[in-house]
C-alpha cells in the first residue's frame, strides 16, 4: 500500500513538474515572439523617424547651398572683393545691399529668421535676433547678414575657425543669448579661378536658425495609439547624455543630463551601439525597449522607447492565464491525491506522532538534566560561536554577566563580560577555531587601585554538526582568592626566613649580611645558568637560609678570632648540615630544604652528607654552594683577609669537576666579567644593608 502510494506521489511531482516546464517555455516563446514582433514594429518607427529628421536637416542645408550655388551670389561676392582693392563706396554699398536682400528673402522663406525682431529701434541701432544667414569670407569675416542675424563670435566664430572652409559642416543644438534653442549650419561658395581648373572657396554661406516645433514634430509617428511610445534626440557630452528634444515626461529640450554609465539605462547603450534593439531603463527609470538610430552627418542619436509594461501586457496577460489555469488544475489533482494518501496513513501518522512525542518528551528531559548537570558546576561554563557571541551559559556565567540565563544566547561576549574580558576570551576562542586546539590561559584582570582579578580559562573546540558554525566550549576558573593567599605566604615566609637570618646575624656579627650577598650571586648565577623562575626563586630563598645551622653554634666559637680546631670545625659542618631540620615545618613552593641539604655535596661524589655526584645535585644547590664558597674566598673574617675576585675566580676554576659543576662556575664568572658583576660587588660591599634578594643599584 505504502509503495503504491509513493509511486503515485512519484508520479504526480513528475507530471506536475513537466507541465509547469511546458506552460513556462510555452510563454517564454510567446514573450520572444512577442519581443521580434515588436522589435520589428519599432524599427519601422525609428527607420521613418530618423529619416524625417534627416529629410529636415537636409531641407536646412538646401536652403544654404542654393545659395552657395546662385551664380549672382558668386558675382556679387567677387565684386565686393575688388571694390577691396580699388575702393568704390556707392558701388560697393549697392553689392551689399543686393546681396542682403536676397539673404532676406531666402532667410524669411526657409525659417533662418528670428520669430519676431526687436521692434521700435533707433534706425542706426541693428536689432538683434537669433536666426539669420550671412556671408563671410573664408577667414570668417561678415561679408554681409541678415537683421536676425547674430554677431559672429564667441561659438560662431570658433565653430568657422575649427571647420576647414571647404567643407559644410553643422554648429550643434546650443541655447542662443536669448534662451532660445538655435543650430547653426554652413556651407562652401566654390567659384572656379579662370587660370585654375579647380575651383576655390570664395566665401561660406552660414545660417543660424531656432530649432522647435518644425523638427520637434519629425519625432512623432502618424498614427500611433501607445501610450508610453516616444521618440527623441541625445548626444553626448563627455561623461554625460544630453537629451536635445522634448520629452514626454514635460522635460524641455537641453535641460536634462544623465551619466552615460548609469546601470542598464536604455540610453547609455543607444549612443554606445546605435542602430540596434535595446532592453534596459529608460531615462524614468522605468523597465522599457528601445530602438536606436545614428543621424547622419551630426553626433545625434534617435532614440524610439516604449515602457515594457505596456509592449508586453498581452502576453503578460496570456501568460498569467495559462500559469494560473494548469496551476488551479494542478491543485485540484493533487488535492485528490493527498486526501487518499491522508486516509490511507492516518493511522500510521498517528502512531509515528506518539512516537515522536515520546521522543520528544526524552529529550526534553535529557535536556533539562543536562541543565540541571550543567549549571550545578562550580565553574561558569558558556559556548561561544567565530564572532563572539554566546549560545549556551550555564547559572555561573549568568551570575557574573547579572542577567538571567535566557538573556545570554545571541549576545556578545564583549557586552555580558566586560571589554578586557570579553576581548580576552574572543581572542582566545579564535586562535581555537584557527588550530583546533585546546588553550588553557591564566589572564589578569585589572580592579583598580593596584587590585586585580585572575582567571584561569579552558577553551575547546566542539564538533561541528550539520551546517552549523563550529564553536568553543570555555570554562572559567577564579584563581583570584588562590592568588592572594599564595602571595600572603610567600610574604610571610619572607618574613619568616628575614627574621631567622636576623638572629643567625646577631650570633655572628663578623658574617653579618653574608647570606643576603649569598642570594644576590646565587640568583645571578641561577639565572645565567637558564633555570626557570621556580628554581630561580629557591635559589635565592635557600641562599638565605644558608647559614640557618648557625643557630646552634655557640656564640664564643662563631666570634673566635683565631683559627678553629678539628674538632670546633666539626660541630660548625654539623649544625649547618643540621639546619634544614629547623625549617621543615615551613612549607616551600619549590625545593628549599632538598636545597639547603644538598649545598655541601661535591660533583665528584666526595660530599656530604649523601655523597652525591654530578647531575644528582640539584642545580639550585650548586649555585647556591657556588655562590657560598665565592662570598666566603672574598669577604674578611676575623682570622684573615678578603681575597680579590681574580683570586677567587681562579680557586673556583681550580675545583671544576670535583667540587662544583662547569655550567655553575662558567655562569658565575660571565656574570662577573661581561654582566656588570664586578661592579655590582664593589658597590654592595660598600652600600648599607639592603632587604634580602635585592641587588645592587
Amino acid at each position: 500500500m505504502r509503495s503504491r502510494i509513493l509511486t503515485a506521489l512519484a508520479a504526480l511531482l513528475i507530471t506536475a513538474s513537466l507541465a509547469f516546464y511546458g506552460v513556462f517555455e510555452l510563454a517564454e516563446r510567446e514573450q520572444a515572439r512577442d519581443i521580434q514582433i515588436l522589435q520589428s514594429q519599432m524599427s519601422l518607427v525609428a527607420d521613418s523617424r530618423a529619416d524625417a529628421v534627416r529629410r529636415w536637416l537636409q531641407g536646412q542645408y538646401e536652403v544654404l547651398t542654393g545659395l552657395a550655388q546662385n551664380a549672382s551670389v558668386q558675382i556679387y561676392i567677387r565684386l565686393i572683393d575688388a571694390t577691396e582693392v580699388e575702393p568704390d563706396l556707392a558701388s560697393d554699398s549697392a553689392n551689399r545691399t543686393y546681396l542682403r536682400n536676397l539673404l532676406e528673402l531666402a532667410a524669411s522663406r526657409s525659417g533662418f529668421q528670428p520669430p519676431v525682431l526687436t521692434p521700435n529701434l533707433p534706425a542706426n541701432v541693428k536689432p538683434l535676433g537669433g536666426a539669420g544667414i550671412a556671408l563671410v569670407d573664408p577667414k570668417g569675416t561678415a561679408i554681409v547678414a541678415t537683421s536676425g542675424m547674430p554677431p559672429i563670435a564667441g561659438a560662431l566664430a570658433d565653430f568657422l575657425a575649427r571647420l576647414p572652409a571647404a567643407e559644410p559642416g553643422l554648429l550643434d543644438l546650443y541655447r542662443g543669448s536669448a534662451g532660445r534653442l538655435e543650430l547653426g549650419l554652413t556651407v562652401p561658395v566654390l567659384a572656379q579661378e579662370e587660370d585654375q581648373a579647380t575651383s576655390v572657396v570664395i566665401a561660406r554661406v552660414l545660417g543660424v536658425r531656432q530649432v522647435g516645433d518644425d523638427l520637434f514634430e519629425t519625432l512623432i509617428q502618424p498614427g500611433s495609439t501607445a501610450k508610453t511610445a516616444e521618440s527623441y534626440l541625445i548626444r553626448r557630452a563627455g561623461s554625460l547624455i544630453e537629451y536635445l528634444t522634448p520629452l514626454r515626461d514635460g522635460t524641455r529640450p537641453l535641460t536634462k543630463r544623465l551619466a552615460i554609465d548609469t546601470k542598464n539605462l536604455l540610453d547609455g547603450a543607444a549612443l554606445a551601439d546605435p542602430g540596434r534593439f535595446h532592453a534596459g531603463v529608460d531615462y524614468s527609470a522605468q523597465d522599457a525597449f528601445a530602438v536606436s538610430r545614428r543621424i547622419p552627418g551630426t553626433d545625434w542619436v534617435l532614440v524610439h522607447t516604449i515602457s515594457r509594461a505596456e509592449a508586453l501586457a498581452a502576453a503578460d496577460a496570456r501568460r498569467t492565464a495559462m500559469v494560473s489555469s494548469l496551476t488551479l488544475a494542478i491543485v485540484l489533482i493533487s488535492a485528490g491525491f493527498i486526501i487518499v494518501w491522508r486516509y490511507a496513513t492516518s493511522l500510521r501518522a498517528e502512531e509515528a506522532a506518539r512516537r515522536y512525542r515520546e521522543s520528544f518528551e526524552r529529550f526534553a528531559a535529557l535536556s533539562q538534566f543536562l541543565d540541571i548537570l550543567v549549571d550545578s558546576q562550580p565553574l561558569p561554563i558558556f559556548v561561544a560561536d567565530d564572532t563572539g557571541h554566546f549560545t549556551f551559559g550555564n547559572q555561573r556565567v549568568a551570575d557574573l554577566a547579572q542577567v538571567s540565563k535566557d538573556e545570554l544566547p545571541g549576545h556578545s561576549l564583549i557586552g555580558m563580560l566586560g571589554c578586557g574580558k570579553g576581548t580576552r576570551y574572543k581572542e582566545l576562542n579564535r586562535q581555537v577555531l584557527e588550530t583546533g586546539q585546546p588553550i588553557t590561559e591564566i589572564s589578569r584582570f585589572s580592579l583598580g587601585d593596584g587590585d586585580e582579578q585572575v582567571w584561569r580559562s579552558y577553551h575547546a573546540l566542539l564538533p561541528k554538526t550539520g551546517q552549523e558554525q563550529p564553536k568553543v566550549l570555555t570554562s572559567i576558573e577564579d584563581l583570584t582568592d588562590l592568588i592572594r593567599e599564595r602571595a600572603r605566604r610567600e610574604r610571610n615566609t619572607q618574613q619568616l626566613i628575614e627574621a631567622l637570618v636576623g638572629l643567625v646575624d646577631e650570633r655572628d656579627p663578623d658574617a653579618a649580611h653574608q647570606s643576603r650577598y649569598v642570594a644576590i650571586v646565587a640568583r645571578q648565577i641561577a639565572e645565567e645558568m637558564g633555570l626557570d623562575d621556580t628554581l630561580i626563586e629557591t635559589t635565592a630563598q635557600a641562599a638565605r637560609l644558608v647559614n640557618i645551622g648557625k643557630i646552634r653554634v655557640p656564640r664564643s666559637l662563631l666570634t673566635k678570632a683565631d683559627s678553629v680546631t678539628d674538632a670546633q670545625l666539626q660541630i660548625i659542618r654539623q649544625a649547618l648540615d643540621e639546619g634544614p631540620v629547623l625549617l621543615q615545618h615551613i612549607s616551600f613552593d619549590g625545593p628549599v630544604l632538598e636545597t639547603l641539604r644538598q649545598i655541601s655535596e661535591r660533583v665528584d661524589g666526595s660530599g656530604r652528607p649523601l655523597g652525591l655526584r654530578g647531575d644528582q645535585i640539584l642545580p639550585s644547590a650548586q649555585a647556591v654552594a657556588l655562590a657560598n664558597t665565592f662570598v666566603a674566598l672574598v669577604s674578611p673574617r676575623a682570622f684573615r683577609d678578603g681575597k680579590s675576585i681574580e683570586e677567587a675566580e681562579a680557586i673556583l676554576l681550580e675545583e671544576i669537576g670535583r667540587r662544583f659543576d662547569k655550567r655553575a662556575v662558567l655562569s658565575l664568572l660571565n656574570y662577573l666579567s661581561n654582566k656588570g658583576g664586578r661592579e655590582a660587588w664593589a658597590s654592595l660591599i660598600e652600600t648599607p644593608a639592603q632587604p634580602a634578594g635585592t641587588a645592587p643599584v
